[in-house]
């Protein structure tokens, strides 16, 4: 994929905030961008330590893991080429990770952003909050269950590199993509220990019009190597719990099933509603209101800009999309240099 800009647009925010860790790029561009990105990386120096990979021929699993064996640190976190690690973040993470062996994956909190219009640079059209997970049951069976239940990518959040190293090398053998690039080697981290979520600003990610192409859930469990890959998939996150004692492969088979059951039938709903928004055939109650709030919102802007401005206050929930805007937040000087970076205001650091 040809995305370089993105990646220079990362690796400029990285040198402008003097990031200490070390930056491991696998790319599988053509040869103009992988110029392009090299030239970026000699032209940061010192600034920055980054270490580049030409991976022209991987797919994603191939060039995640092999990015893994290449880090020389005891701890990482994967980010897209559009997404944006907080250093300091990582640091604090890692801190923790360090301290407490019985936690496999920390994180600080998350935002999403998109631009007007699409694209590396543009202005800032909405946040929202991005979701990361604390799971703190001492047990595997229990915290696979809960991580279906509210599913987040664990290898965004920061983790043991050799722990990360072996989740990875299990998917190998799986042919779809979805479970072997992104759910087995993520669920795996669950199966290992717990999840921490610290109290500081983590990562950031941009979302586009369309993600990257995706199918939805339903097209996904259609396809015909979807079987083939939930049942190795099911196979290795139950004998991983087996591993880790106190439980029949029985019982790890059922956690695993109900987990990931929960997690199909989250996403085939939300995907279904989103396909008869898509096609005006959506009539539902929820659907109306969401009309409403939209048009509303439109006719009368001034009504939707008061309203997100008191939610905050009116409501007991964390709304830390609201709180990375305002000078007085602590999440503020963390978000302040990213919003800087895809507004264009970095752009020959």
């Amino acid at each position: 994929m040809n995305r370089a800009d993105f990646v220079i647009r990362q690796l400029r925010y990285y040198a402008s905030v003097k990031c200490p860790h070390t930056i491991y790029i696998g790319d599988s561009s053509d040869k103009e961008d992988s110029e392009k990105i090299q030239n970026e990386v000699k032209r940061l120096g010192s600034s920055i330590k980054a270490k580049y990979y030409s991976l022209p021929s991987y797919n994603i699993w191939q060039a995640h893991y092999y990015l893994l064996t290449q880090v020389e640190e005891k701890y990482t976190c994967l980010s897209g080429d559009d997404d944006y690690q907080i250093p300091d973040s990582v640091t604090e993470c890692a801190k923790f990770l360090e301290n407490n062996p019985e936690y496999t994956t920390a994180s600080g909190h998350a935002v999403s952003f998109r631009l007007n219009p699409h694209g590396v640079y543009g202005k800032l059209l909405r946040l929202a909050d991005y979701h990361r997970g604390q799971i703190e049951n001492g047990s595997a069976a229990d915290r696979i269950v809960e991580y279906f239940n509210s599913y987040f990518v664990t290898f965004f959040s920061v983790n043991r590199t050799e722990q990360t190293k072996r989740c990875w090398k299990s998917s190998e053998k799986i042919p779809d993509q979805a479970f072997g690039a992104e759910i087995l080697p993520s669920s795996l981290q669950i199966v290992n220990g717990k999840s921490k979520i610290i109290d500081c600003l983590g990562f950031i990610r941009q979302i586009h019009g369309q993600q990257n192409g995706l199918v939805n859930t339903f097209e996904w469990i259609t396809k015909p190597i979807w079987l083939e890959s939930y049942e190795k998939f099911e196979k290795i996150i139950s004998d991983a719990m087996v591993e880790r004692g106190g439980i029949s492969y029985a019982e790890a088979r059922e956690a695993t099933r109900l987990g990931f059951w929960s997690y199909l039938q989250t996403w085939l709903a939300k995907d279904y509603r989103s396909t008869l928004s898509s096609k005006g055939l959506d009539k539902t109650k929820d659907s109306k209101i969401k009309v409403l709030k939209s048009t509303l919102k439109k006719k009368l802007p001034l009504i939707g800009k008061v309203y997100s401005a008191i939610k905050p206050f009116i409501s007991d929930k964390k709304y830390l999309h609201y709180e990375v805007l305002q000078n007085s937040s602590k999440y503020y000087k963390d978000f302040k240099p990213v919003m800087d970076s895809f507004t264009g205001q970095i752009r020959n650091t």
